[in-house]
């Protein structure tokens, strides 16, 4: 059975990050350990969870076998980023689309300050985002 790959990084502030390689099987476990981030620091983690379970959940979709996940507390604000190994980026459907499903990243634009897509030449793409995380 897979697992996550973990490597915690802590910053001088003490909010630290994570980073991991995610598979189908272990985005409970990145989704969860996001949550103990944010509750070891008193901070809300619904939505983060959310953002986070929408763009792993894309990249494992459109991108790939597996996904490359980080994340970073700075102050009151959470800095995700996943990376794929996909070169193109996933048009946003439309609030009056009636197909069923594809409609993650209006729930990520609904609930990030920003967010976007990087391109990282021959090695793929990033889709990041920042959103504001409250306390708990």
């Amino acid at each position: 059975m897979p697992t996550a790959t973990v490597d915690h990084q802590a910053d001088a502030t003490g909010e630290g990050g994570l980073l991991a390689l995610v598979v189908r099987s272990t985005l409970r476990t990145a989704r969860h350990r996001l949550r103990d981030h944010l509750t070891a620091h008193g901070l809300a983690s619904d939505d983060a969870c959310l953002v986070l379970s929408e763009l792993v959940g894309n990249s494992l979709l459109h991108g790939g076998e597996t996904a490359a996940v980080a994340w970073r507390l700075c102050g009151d604000r959470l800095h995700i980023g996943v990376a794929d190994a996909a070169a193109h980026s996933l048009p946003v459907i439309e609030d009056a689309c009636t197909r069923e499903g594809g409609r993650g990243l209006l729930l990520v634009d609904q609930l990030t300050e920003a967010w976007g897509v990087r391109p990282l030449g021959a090695l793929g793409k990033e889709t990041w985002c920042r959103l504001p995380v409250k306390a708990a």
